[in-house]
């Protein structure tokens, strides 16, 4: 009896002394492993628990309590601005300078069309959104001046949307900027277009003019539109 005492005693001890091992090595091994994690990273989450991968992105809705949340595609990339970009405004003020030039008193036709001729390209651009937007209309500016596809910025009218052509001429118009405007109205699907110029018009850009139903702002009419009188959009 006495040695089988002996024999459970001595077996008790074993265990406890491989309980205590064990545990040490578990303690120790997580404290080295949290000397090594670089400082500030956290612990990495289980497989099970990590997002899955996806290729494309997208940008979440913050949830409002009893909606649901809805994913949105990345946007496409786009040339049009919400907001002027500070080279837009500086355009913007130069135009806004011209208008109250033109505006201060009357102004005949010759020397409204020259004021216009020496212009700023970039200028003369915004001086006629600006013009559309006094008219009420609303306006949609390129990202950029150049590079624009072939037009010079947008209009919406009575929920219809047109295009801006705008030229600082000085000589007759080129038939050919006529013909690639048609172009692009019909690749943008727009409902019509507005071909703007300080120059001439020769008889072959009417006929164009004419032919793609294009409305044009030259000469007398422009002036009238930049002093501000209500233009009437027939199409």
């Amino acid at each position: 009896m006495e040695i089988l005492a002996f024999l459970l005693g001595l077996g008790c001890l074993v265990l406890i002394v491989w309980a205590i091992a064990l545990f040490g090595s578990l303690v120790f091994g997580r404290k080295r492993r949290a000397r090594s994690r670089p400082h500030g990273q956290p612990p990495s989450p289980p497989p099970e628990l990590r997002p899955p991968f996806s290729s494309q992105r997208s940008l979440l809705v913050t949830p409002v309590p009893g909606s649901k949340v809805i994913a949105l595609k990345q946007a496409p990339a786009s040339t049009r601005v919400c907001l002027p970009s500070k080279k837009h405004q500086q355009y913007i003020r130069l135009a806004v300078l011209v208008l109250e030039q033109l505006r201060s008193g009357e102004v005949q036709l010759p020397k409204a069309l020259a004021i216009l001729r020496k212009m700023n390209p970039y200028a003369f651009e915004e001086l006629l959104l600006t013009c559309c937007q006094n008219q009420g209309w609303k306006i949609e500016r390129n990202f950029r001046y150049t590079g624009d596809g072939g037009l010079d910025g947008r209009v919406t009218i009575a929920e219809r949307l047109y295009l801006i052509q705008a030229k600082r001429y000085s000589g007759y118009i080129n038939p050919k900027h006529i013909h690639d405007f048609n172009q692009v109205i019909q690749r943008e699907k727009a409902y019509g277009g507005f071909f703007i110029h300080s120059g001439k018009t020769g008889e072959l850009a009417k006929e164009l003019l004419r032919e793609y139903e294009i409305s044009l702002l030259s000469g007398q009419r422009l002036v009238n539109f930049v002093l501000g009188q209500k233009l009437k959009v027939l199409r």
